[in-house]
């Protein structure tokens, strides 16, 4: 499977949940992912633009391998293949992995809404430390479009975690410890050794 999206943090969640509605878009629902990503000690295989992650989700478990990303920075394309795993078993795939030299990199707990309207699906994913996430997945001529006309004023594209990130860094002038550390105080959540991946 092809997985062709385009992506932007965002401040104003509500007003673009209500645009998309009158456009169309239907709510689906609101949920809690906690994703893990396995990876090389040095998160080699994620900076390469590579990913293995096991996504669980209410009472599912998906395992999923995100191939190369495209360099173009207008959208993001990549091959992705996701398979179903059972919840009890997450720990098994995590000892499996580890032992074939893919232990647990880093891990992400985030909220998401999610709408959709025909062969286009949108998602709200509040991010620890960089904020709310708006991605718009489907045929590229669509999803750019639909990002043109319901957020004009912002740039959607290709972004990769590190520049997400990095910007969030600038914006506060603290580093990625302060901002995890700041996290954890808060949530008590430990997100792991993210700093890797914006070396």
């Amino acid at each position: 499977m092809l997985e062709v999206e385009v992506r932007a943090i965002i401040n104003n969640q509500e007003e673009l949940i209500d645009i998309l509605e009158k456009k169309g878009f239907v709510f689906l629902k609101d949920t809690i992912q906690h994703d893990i990503m396995l990876d090389k000690e040095d998160a080699s295989l994620f900076i390469s633009g590579k990913k293995i992650r096991i996504r669980m989700e209410e009472d599912k478990a998906t395992l999923t391998y995100k191939g190369d990303i495209n360099k173009d920075k207008s959208v993001s394309k990549r091959t992705e293949l996701d398979i179903p795993i059972n919840q009890k078993d997450v720990d098994k795939y995590i000892m499996f992995l580890t032992e074939l030299g893919y232990p647990v990199c880093f891990q992400i707990k985030k909220k998401r809404k999610i709408l959709k309207k025909n062969d286009v699906m949108v998602t709200f994913d509040e991010w620890p430390i960089i904020g709310c996430m708006m991605e718009i997945e489907g045929p590229e001529n669509e999803i750019k479009a639909i990002a043109k006309e319901v957020a004009p004023d912002i740039n959607f594209g290709n972004y990769r975690l590190k520049e997400l990130f990095e910007r969030k860094m600038q914006e506060t002038g603290k580093s990625l410890e302060e901002l995890k550390a700041n996290y954890y105080k808060e949530t008590k959540f430990d997100l792991g050794h993210i700093e890797l991946i914006i070396r």
